[in-house]
């Protein structure tokens, strides 16, 4: 199953890329610069490397989500959960929480034959639910304008059960790398056909692409679950997710 692919530039380079050459690359990609004219000292680009995301993996750390005490007290309630999409955080007039550069991003492969890359637009078709890893910080809740929120203590059992809820082919989590530009490494083997061009062309990395986010936003320490649909979705929606509320206990706020 797949969402939508937007392609904004894709070329491939039939031979091996010094590091220096690479960083090049990728900033001429970043800053929509042309091949043949020559970077700035500042404009060249490390991408991250597809190896540093910890998808899957579970943190040490608590997992809180923060929200409108009427929110959090219908999900504990009624199991009502709502969750998001690219669409709607790329609409989001808010400084905390939209994101018009969500799905977005610059991507680069090494390959047997050479480099292959671009600037992409994929997983349309994903549900997202987002949260904090860490203890909890007021000030950014009250950047979010929240005054309530849960933990989740079963990170696994909570996107399962909500994947079984939603009927999500398949699902995914974790915590995002927080950098100055966009950009993931890949290396997928010879597993790309670099003549073909199509959805498949996104996945010269692999979802660590989804969990990269610019370095404005570090602040919020965000762990996201990416739920897959079978088709393009927008805005956020409210699920009954009852069956997840058993990983979930409500945030104690104390005495401030």
């Amino acid at each position: 199953m797949s969402g939508s692919f937007l392609m904004y530039k894709h070329m491939w380079i039939e031979r091996k890329l010094s590091d220096f050459e690479l960083r090049g690359l990728c900033g001429a990609l970043v800053h929509d610069t042309p091949f043949d004219q020559p970077l700035k000292p500042w404009q060249f680009v490390k991408p991250t490397p597809e190896k540093r995301f910890k998808v899957g993996v579970v943190p040490q750390e608590p997992l809180i989500k923060l929200g409108k005490k009427e929110h959090i007290d219908a999900f504990f309630e009624s199991g009502a959960l709502q969750l998001g999409s690219y669409a709607y955080y790329n609409a989001f007039d808010h400084p905390e929480i939209g994101d018009n550069q969500e799905g977005i991003v610059t991507l680069l492969a090494k390959t047997p034959f050479g480099v292959i890359g671009g600037k992409y637009g994929s997983g349309y078709n994903q549900r997202m639910f987002c949260v904090s890893v860490g203890d909890l910080d007021r000030r950014t809740m009250e950047r979010f304008g929240y005054d309530s929120g849960f933990v989740i203590n079963n990170p696994m059992g909570f996107a399962n059960a909500v994947a079984e809820s939603i009927g999500a082919a398949s699902h995914t989590f974790g915590r995002c790398l927080y950098r100055p530009h966009k950009a993931v490494l890949g290396f997928p083997g010879d597993t790309v056909n670099r003549h073909e061009i199509s959805h498949r062309t996104g996945e010269i990395v692999d979802a660590a692409k989804h969990f990269i986010k610019s370095e404005r936003y570090a602040h919020q320490k965000e762990f996201r679950f990416l739920w897959e649909q079978s088709s393009d979705v927008s805005g956020a929606d409210v699920f009954d997710c009852s069956s997840a509320r058993q990983y979930c206990s409500p945030l104690s706020l104390g005495a401030r």
